[in-house]
């Protein structure tokens, strides 16, 4: 039991960091920029947009403070649902997952090479934090075929279900990581990419079972334990953005 339960809650959350890139098109010259750009602290204008990523889908703001520095504000929501079978004492049983996840985001970038040309022009250190008002995952367990009793075939829903809930505290997380920033598309529009990590308080785990069930409650703490380390959230995302001169 511990081993399964284990094994299906780093699967949630190795899914909460799986992500997709899209093209990016790099290499833009310089003059294809207005020369006023430069002037007011390229490459980062004022900008508005939109991200997917790791940690869901969102909306952000940009603000240049000044050549090499600048602030991004963002909110970001994800819904999550699968369903995993596996065995449990050798009986085939199906698991319902969902956890959402919802954050507020701000954070500082410093880009180096900002005044250089080619691939790292638009490359920048970032650090920050995020308050998630949402970061939980719930995952109900029954048995996927009827339990023999005797001559008796049992109905997995009068065997009973498992329901284990990992919560994390409602908190300011910190985050750091690198990205490149304003990959010019045109003279208006252009995209970023970040890769970061953020760092979680603690998870908490509780449980609910019926009918047959009802003992392995006592799992809870033997879960929590095993899962206390799980306090790493990668964050790989991809956004767009409409800049403001």
């Amino acid at each position: 039991m511990k081993m399964r339960f284990t094994k299906v809650f780093l699967m949630l959350i190795s899914l909460l960091t799986l992500g997709t890139l899209s093209g990016v098109r790099a290499g833009e010259q310089r003059d294809s920029i207005p020369e006023s750009a430069y002037s007011n602290g390229y490459p980062y204008p004022f900008a508005l947009g939109v991200h997917m990523g790791t940690t869901g889908v969102g909306v952000h703001l940009y603000q240049p403070l000044g050549p090499k520095f600048g602030l991004r504000v963002g909110a970001s929501y994800m819904p999550f649902n699968t369903h995993i079978t596996g065995t449990y004492n050798n009986y085939a049983t199906r698991s319902d997952v969902t956890a959402k996840s919802g954050n507020v985001s701000l954070a500082f970038g410093w880009t180096p090479f900002s005044q250089q040309s080619g691939f790292f022009r638009s490359f920048n250190i970032q650090l920050g934090g995020a308050y998630f008002y949402k970061l939980d995952g719930e995952l109900s367990t029954r048995l996927r075929d009827p339990y023999k009793f005797g001559e008796i075939d049992v109905h997995p829903d009068h065997v009973g279900v498992i329901k284990t809930e990992v919560e994390w505290k409602k908190t300011v997380n910190p985050y750091a990581g690198i990205g490149w920033s304003n990959i010019v598309i045109d003279s208006r529009f252009s995209m970023h990419i970040d890769l970061g990590c953020y760092y979680l308080s603690k998870p908490s785990v509780s449980m609910e079972a019926t009918g047959l069930l009802e003992e392995n409650v006592n799992n809870a703490a033997t879960i929590e334990r095993n899962i206390k380390n799980y306090r790493y959230l990668p964050r790989l995302e991809f956004g767009f953005s409409y800049r403001f001169w």
